[in-house]
């Protein structure tokens, strides 16, 4: 009876202490630890997936590109899709219609669609919206603060409901025929299912 007491206990304790981790414990114990998970026949990816839902999306003040200021607290109330890229990143450039076609459709609903990078405003302007378009809310920001929260594959996404819990959350992609349309496929209908119940 104690034995089985303990155990529950020791369950319920581990499960408390998960539950307070940030999304930035995720990174840095998850991918620090990456080769550890590896051997023990995990994935580092699916593990910091398991670690980052149901979290609170770490809070962050930045300018857009067009000098509008954004900050993660400000946007409770929303649905906000986040999605990290870089210009060099094949399959961020990729999915871009798939983005830009999630921004078409939810036009004049309440979501924020952020794209952040740590790329420069002068490079993001010049090599980048010069061949390329994203209808996303283009915010740069320190590579040091994107490495709290991404820390291995890009693209990455996070899905957050309008209490700013993470609800889904992903990372790489292709850069096959399928890339113009997997991210538009993995994002509406868990957007779909958060305007629904909320």
């Amino acid at each position: 009876m104690q034995k089985g007491f303990i155990l529950l206990f020791f369950s319920l304790l581990v499960e408390t202490l998960s539950a307070q981790k940030t999304i930035g414990d995720c990174v840095s114990n998850i991918f620090i630890s990456a080769d550890s998970i590896r051997k023990m026949g995990k994935s580092p990816d699916i593990e910091w997936k398991s670690c980052v839902m149901g979290k609170p999306m770490q809070n962050f003040a930045a300018k857009s590109i067009n000098d509008n200021r954004i900050e993660m607290h400000k946007l409770k109330g929303k649905i906000v899709v986040i999605n990290f890229w870089f210009i060099d990143c094949y399959p961020c450039i990729a999915e871009l219609p798939a983005l830009n076609k999630l921004v078409e459709e939810y036009k004049g609903k309440d979501i924020e669609f952020l794209a952040m990078t740590w790329e420069t405003p002068k490079r993001i302007r010049e090599d980048f919206l010069t061949k390329y378009k994203l209808d996303f809310t283009i915010i740069p920001v320190d590579r040091n603060e994107i490495d709290k929260i991404v820390a291995s594959g890009y693209p990455t996404t996070f899905i957050i409901d309008r209490k700013g819990i993470i609800k889904a959350a992903w990372n790489g992609g292709r850069t096959d025929e399928k890339a113009v349309i997997e991210f538009y496929e993995k994002a509406k209908p868990v957007i779909d299912e958060l305007i629904k119940t909320e």
